[in-house]
């Protein structure tokens, strides 16, 4: 019995099995069908393989290294500093070129300060008194400008701590707006790299022209691929005015976005750029402002310390990268044509639950399509050969001996 079963699996093993397919001849589920299949293969094919290049690897994990340049030169005439004139190295802080750099468009200057005794400038709160023990000797004037001495000056009205700082303070001068700061150019040398594809570029343009990096502006239409842009161009492209932010200074986004097809040749990999306020408060319909302070430190011929105060309003730009680049994959291509086949099953399971449930003649669909078999059918199935394989050995049992019969006579007869 072992051996039987035995070599019943062994048989089997190698048989090939197939599908019984019932060919369904109902035009509205056919065209149904064929619709499902050329909308699954217009998806694999369009936005797979054509839009999102489903056939391709790829990598978004840049790196990147950005250094920038400012030129432009600005005349402030004031009439406590005089005429001064201000280059890059003044107005671009830091000036060593970074990725992210702030450029001053309005400034207060307030020359010749010197350690002594003043009065705190009443636009401080903690600075404000009306007694000399509101100005207790030794304490810091809470974002103020100095240490409290402990006297109370026009106590009367207005009045305000006496400090021991550097004096005169901040109210004494007025701001200047530097002109023509929207004129500045910023030149922006970006280089990437994809490390999975061993990819490197940068964004100079590849050109025979020499002169074209010393005559040509960013411009989306004329020049796309030019690394130097006008302040000006850049905040008009933001939707906002350069008025409004060179008075009180502003956050500047701009982001270069590098989107590479390595199947082709590598001088069609160009970056875009775009630009962005970033500082706008769009929950309260607020602009915060950016100023900071610095100064300048000189001894005089005595020599004593004095200082020239800068504050500085202006604008803080941030360069950002981003980038995807792809290239062809035989493994990617593959898994997307298998997702693909794989998807096409939908459409069979589709019209098989139209068939089964939804259509007027489902129960008779139905039991074409699967047979049923009863508990115990197996059973009554085999008895019934069982049976008839008796019968037919008995048949065949009463032939045999018929036949022996009429050869005996036969026999017998030619003897005599």
């Amino acid at each position: 019995m072992a051996e039987s079963t035995f070599e019943q699996i062994l048989s089997t093993a190698f048989d090939y099995k197939t599908e019984k397919y019932v060919i369904v001849k109902k035009h509205k589920v056919g065209v149904l069908y064929r619709v499902i299949q050329l909308c699954i293969i217009g998806y694999l094919i369009g936005w797979v393989f054509v839009i999102n290049k489903g056939y391709q690897a790829t990598e978004d994990s840049i790196q990147s290294s950005v250094i920038t340049k400012v030129k432009g030169v600005v005349l402030i005439n004031s009439s406590d500093t005089g005429v001064s004139l201000w280059g890059p190295e003044d107005y671009v802080i830091p000036p060593n070129g970074d990725a992210n750099f702030f450029i001053t468009t309005n400034v207060t200057q307030i020359p010749n300060q010197t350690l002594g005794i003043c009065a705190e400038s009443d636009r401080i709160p903690d600075g404000r008194c009306s007694d000399h023990d509101d100005c207790p000797r030794g304490e810091s004037v809470r974002a103020g400008h100095g240490i409290k001495t402990g006297q109370c000056l026009n106590k009367d009205r207005n009045g305000t701590c006496e400090i021991h700082g550097w004096c005169p303070g901040e109210e004494s001068q007025k701001s200047h707006v530097l002109g023509k700061v929207e004129n500045f150019t910023i030149f922006i040398k970006n280089f990437i790299r994809f490390p999975r594809f061993s990819f490197s570029k940068s964004n100079i343009p590849e050109t025979q022209d020499r002169s074209y990096l010393q005559k040509c502006n960013y411009d989306e239409s004329v020049h796309p691929y030019c690394p130097i842009f006008r302040l000006g161009d850049i905040i008009n492209k933001t939707g906002h005015r350069f008025q409004d932010m060179a008075q009180a200074g502003a956050a500047i986004g701009i982001l270069i976005n590098w989107n590479c097809n390595l199947d082709i040749d590598s001088s069609q990999c160009h970056p875009k750029y775009s630009f962005i306020r970033l500082d706008v408060n769009t929950t309260v319909n607020s602009i915060t402002t950016f100023n900071f302070r610095y100064a300048r430190y000189y001894k005089n011929a005595t020599g004593h310390d004095y200082r020239t105060l800068f504050k500085v309003y202006g604008i803080r730009f941030n360069v950002m990268v981003h980038g995807k680049a792809g290239k062809f994959s035989i493994i990617n291509t593959i898994v997307n044509i298998g997702s693909g086949l794989a998807l096409l099953g939908a459409g069979s399971f589709l019209c098989n639950m139209l068939l089964l449930y939804y259509m007027r003649n489902r129960d008779e669909d139905r039991n074409k399509m699967y047979d049923s078999i009863k508990a115990g059918s197996s059973r009554n199935d085999t008895s019934t050969r069982d049976k008839a394989q008796e019968e037919e050995s008995r048949e065949q049992q009463q032939l045999t001996s018929l036949k022996l019969q009429a050869d005996f006579s036969k026999d017998a007869e030619a003897s005599a």
